[in-house]
C-alpha cells in the first residue's frame, strides 16, 4: 500500500513538474520572416503574465562580409535568442529548446513570464539579442559569418489595480496610462534616433514640448494641465504621428 501511494505522489510531483517546465510550439503556418504578435498583452499588477511570442526567420538572404567589404548571397545555418533586456524584475522568458536556437527556414517561440507587483507599473521596452550565422560562397569557398542583431519592437505595459484598461497601443506611439493624471509615459518602439513631440489641448493651445530618446521611456509632467483630452504629435524629420489621450 505503501509503494502504491509513493508512486502516485512520485507521478503527480513528476507531472506538475511538467508542466511547470511545458515549452511553447513554434507556428508550422509561418513560412516568411516575421514576429507575431504585433503587440504583447498587457501585465497585470498581481497576475500570473504568459505571453508567446512566434517568429522564423529565412534560409537564404544577403550578408556583408567586412574581410571582402562586399555583400555576398548566403544561406542562414542558425538564430538564437541570447537575452531580453529590459523586462520588470522576476519576469524571465524561455524557448521551445533550451538554447533558443532556430535553423534558417524554420519557426520558433518564446514565452515571457513573471508576476508584476504595483510598484513595477508602467511601460518597459524589450531589447531582444539575437545572433545569426550565416555562411556565403566567395567562388567555391564557403564563408561562415556570426552577425550580433537587435529587435526593440516589443514593450510589456504593466497596469496597475486602479489603472483602466485603455492603453494606446499599435504600431505607434504607446501612451500610459490613458486616461493619466499626474504623469503621462511615452514610448515609440521603432523609433531611430531622436523625435520632437508636442502637447496641445483641443483648442490647439501649446502645453508642452520635449524630446523622445530611441529606446527610453519619457515621463511627462501634467501639473497645470486640466481635465481634458489632448493630442500628443511626435515629429522626426518628414515623419509625423498623432495620438489622442485623456487628462482627468
Amino acid at each position: 500500500m505503501k509503494k502504491t501511494i509513493l508512486s502516485i505522489i512520485l507521478f503527480c510531483v513528476i507531472s506538475f513538474s511538467n508542466n511547470l517546465l511545458a515549452q511553447c510550439t513554434p507556428d508550422a503556418n509561418l513560412k516568411s520572416t516575421a514576429t507575431l504578435p504585433a503587440v504583447l498583452d498587457t501585465a497585470r499588477v498581481g497576475q500570473l503574465y504568459s505571453q508567446e511570442i512566434k517568429y522564423f526567420i529565412t534560409k537564404d538572404t544577403n550578408v556583408f562580409i567586412p574581410q571582402l567589404g562586399t555583400s555576398l548571397d548566403a544561406t542562414i545555418d542558425t538564430l538564437w535568442i541570447t537575452d531580453v533586456k529590459g523586462m520588470p524584475d522576476g519576469f524571465s522568458y524561455s524557448c521551445h529548446n533550451s538554447e533558443c536556437k532556430i535553423l534558417g527556414g524554420t519557426a520558433g517561440c518564446a514565452t515571457l513570464t513573471g508576476t508584476p507587483t504595483q510598484a513595477q507599473v508602467g511601460i518597459y521596452p524589450l531589447l531582444v539579442l539575437i545572433t545569426v550565422r550565416a555562411t556565403a560562397f566567395f567562388g567555391p569557398v564557403p564563408i561562415s559569418q556570426n552577425a550580433s542583431d537587435t529587435n526593440a519592437r516589443y514593450s510589456i505595459v504593466v497596469s496597475g489595480l486602479s489603472s483602466k484598461p485603455e492603453i494606446s497601443l499599435g504600431s505607434g506611439p504607446i501612451l500610459f496610462p490613458n486616461p493619466a493624471k499626474e504623469e503621462l509615459q511615452v514610448y515609440v518602439p521603432e523609433l531611430s534616433g531622436e523625435a520632437q513631440f508636442v502637447i496641445q489641448n483641443i483648442q490647439g493651445k501649446t502645453m508642452q514640448t520635449g524630446r523622445l530618446i530611441k529606446h527610453e521611456v519619457s515621463y511627462v509632467s501634467l501639473a497645470g494641465f486640466d481635465a481634458g483630452v489632448y493630442i500628443i504629435r511626435i515629429q522626426k524629420g518628414n515623419e509625423v504621428v498623432c495620438k489622442k489621450f485623456v487628462v482627468e
